[in-house]
């Protein structure tokens, strides 16, 4: 939990919240060009009868995060691929769980920046790199998932991954999404993966 003071109308304030919600909600203010502060104001004032602020702003975050991932599915149902277009770029950069692109190799190709700041790490040491060399993952079947995702083009796949790094344990459940298609082969040429119901520890 962290705890922030600032001035919430006419009295100096502390909130306390866990580092997702303030690391969400400086994402929004920045997307909107204001400071963290006046966006909490904002809610404060658009919620006069609250009796929590910390509530109000974990229930904004949240709602403000089912909204844009309601706009990505929308724009992922209008997605034709991919690879590294402009278009699957905004949709990687706008999606607000983290998330990643896999060549049909199972490579990184990209990482959004909800992925940096979940595991806290360097995106560049990731690219080129097995997804399955870097997190534990868990499903009944992965191999025949990976093959239905880019040899028999599934459309979504859900599976289990876990991150591991000295005094930081990171679990997900994932849903990888095929994107690509050869249009002769008929196989999945990308996918994207999207790490949901995010937990984690870290040690003493």
């Amino acid at each position: 939990m962290i705890r922030k003071t600032m001035r919430v109308g006419e009295v100096r304030t502390s909130i306390k919240l866990e580092q997702e919600f303030w690391t969400y909600l400086k994402e929004v203010a920045d997307g909107r060009t204001i400071r963290l502060s006046r966006l909490v104001n904002d809610i404060a004032d658009a919620t006069p009868e609250r009796t929590n602020l910390a509530s109000t702003l974990r229930t904004f975050a949240l709602i403000h995060a089912q909204l844009r991932a309601q706009s990505l599915d929308q724009d992922l149902e209008k997605l034709k691929l991919a690879g590294n277009s402009a278009d699957l770029t905004r949709v990687l950069d706008a999606c607000p769980m983290p998330c990643l692109l896999l060549s049909n190799e199972r490579e990184v190709r990209r990482v959004n920046h909800a992925f940096v700041a979940w595991l806290n790490i360097d995106p560049q040491a990731m690219l080129g790199q097995r997804l399955d060399n870097l997190m534990i993952l868990r499903g009944p079947g992965m191999n025949t998932m990976w093959q239905r995702i880019f040899e028999q083009g599934s459309r979504e796949e859900r599976f289990n991954a876990t991150y591991v790094s000295p005094g930081r344990v990171r679990t997900s459940q994932a849903t990888a999404i095929g994107l690509a298609r050869n249009d002769e082969t008929k196989q999945q040429l990308a996918c994207m993966v999207i790490f949901e119901t995010l937990s984690g520890r870290d040690s003493a």
